[in-house]
């Protein structure tokens, strides 16, 4: 099983026929340390496709996908303390040793880049992270970067998942098939919501 890079994945396609590579823009708009990501959550013990579903179970339906989602609902409303509440609630959430891995992984991300200018709610969030007031795991991160770059919740996820693989050293196919279309699964407007990019 070989790592996948972001320019490897660009080059495949998602089998219902949506373009892989809008998915791999927005991971790197939310992420430009992409690359250089090491595991985070996803832990790949065995089979890939048990491995995933298990994580999925556990963790990424049940703990990480609604995090996201709550982080980019409080970005519009502007709560701070709200997107704090809701990273410490995922930290109570993810087992020890995957929780510190996610908080170095977001503090890394956040700490590594300037918001841009304006984003007040990104570079409050930034500054309670950094001064340990928050966890700042890389799915909250995550998600605020995707809220401040208006992707679709599902690129977002997308995004996210692809993150998470690349982590685990997964290569694109694997990616593709089982967290892309494994856990995203196959819906008639997916293209189209990808396409919005």
């Amino acid at each position: 099983m070989g790592e996948a890079t972001a320019s490897q994945l660009e080059q495949e396609q998602i089998d219902s026929g949506s373009d892989l590579g809008v998915i791999v823009r927005a991971a790197e708009l939310c992420n430009p340390f992409l690359d250089a990501l090491g595991e985070v959550t996803l832990e790949i013990r065995g089979s890939v496709a048990s491995s995933v579903v298990n994580w999925n179970a556990a963790l990424f339906a049940a703990a990480i996908r609604p995090s996201m989602l709550g982080v980019r609902r409080e970005y519009s409303s502007g709560g701070n303390l709200e997107i704090a509440g809701i990273d410490c609630r995922l930290e109570s959430l993810l087992p020890k040793t995957l929780s510190l891995q996610s908080r170095t992984a977001g503090k890394q991300l956040i700490g590594g880049l300037l918001p841009p200018r304006g984003d007040r709610m990104l570079e409050r969030y930034r500054t309670m992270v950094l001064a340990g007031d928050a966890p700042g795991h890389l799915a909250v991160i995550h998600a605020l970067r995707s809220a401040l770059f208006s992707l679709p919740p599902r690129v977002m996820e997308g995004a996210y998942l692809l993150q998470e693989g690349m982590g685990g050293g997964l290569d694109g196919r694997d990616i593709s098939r089982f967290l892309i279309l494994g856990i995203l699964g196959r819906e008639e407007n997916a293209p189209a919501t990808i396409a919005v990019l």
